[in-house]
């Protein structure tokens, strides 16, 4: 006997993969590709939005956002995205003496893809997994200040929600919009003693094609120096090691392509 599955899921999936290959669409277009009525096409596409799947830019067009696309790669992009890191980190580490952490958005958190910090250093332990808040940390700030304004202003609605209940400082929607546009004009994000209250530290987005696909910090605890001095002295290294990560990511995806197209068949021509 055949195994009954979800509908509901499958329309829903119906609609992600029109999305996606669509390069966006609007409303109008699912309805006319779906044989469902437009009130159930909104619904799913407000489903997918609010879980972080798809969003909608200035245009009114939905489009599937970098966690859609992870469903699919995820391992393989954490995977490369490591390879091209590891050395970057571990340069930093040598040459400032001091932690850093690569981190990817998923879902209500900062995930930790790697550290180049010792085990233990200064009482984080943090571990490859980690899961950290986006609001008030510089690798969260540094992630959102970069994401489109329409996905932005969504994902703010929907981390105050998760974060604000628990977080050690007052979190506000013009507060943090006010951080954001200051991050990005001055391209790096700052974190002065907001998550944990023994460090300050300073994170920039690794940046592919516009979007901001990672980020790195790095750390230092308050009583080592003020903020100021931990911008004058961190941000140039952190902004030179995001450009050679991407430089990195870039190379592998070129001999990638590269691999492919000499691994096709090749089609004999009939005169």
């Amino acid at each position: 006997m055949p195994m009954k599955t979800v509908a509901a899921l499958r329309r829903g999936l119906q609609v992600l993969k029109i999305v996606n290959e669509t390069g966006g669409c609007q409303i109008k277009t699912l309805q006319a590709m779906l044989d469902l009525p437009k009130p159930t096409i909104i619904r799913m596409v407000a489903t997918l939005v609010q879980a972080g799947y798809v969003w909608k830019n200035e245009a009114g067009i939905y489009k599937v956002s970098a966690k859609a696309l992870a469903l699919a790669n995820r391992y393989d992009a954490d995977e490369g995205m490591l390879m091209a890191a590891r050395p970057v980190l571990a340069r930093l580490r040598r040459e400032t003496a001091w932690p850093s952490d690569l981190a990817a958005y998923d879902g209500d958190a900062m995930v930790i893809l790697d550290t180049g910090e010792d085990p233990g250093t200064f009482g984080l332990n943090r571990s490859r997994g980690s899961r950290l808040p986006v609001l008030t940390t510089s690798l969260g700030r540094a992630y959102l200040a970069f994401r489109e304004p329409q996905a932005q202003e969504a994902l703010l609605s929907h981390l105050l929600k998760v974060e604000a209940p628990r977080a050690n400082a007052k979190l506000t929607m013009s507060h943090l919009k006010r951080i954001l546009k200051q991050t990005r004009e001055q391209g790096y994000a700052a974190a002065d003693a907001e998550y944990l209250k023994n460090t300050r530290a300073v994170a920039v987005p690794i940046l592919v094609k516009g979007q901001p696909l990672a980020t790195i910090n790095l750390m230092t605890v308050i009583t080592a120096m003020q903020m100021a001095e931990v911008e004058r002295r961190f941000v140039a290294p952190l902004r030179a090691a995001a450009r050679q990560i991407v430089e990195t990511l870039s190379e592998s995806a070129s001999g990638e392509s590269t691999r492919r197209r000499e691994s096709r068949p090749r089609q004999s021509r009939v005169s």
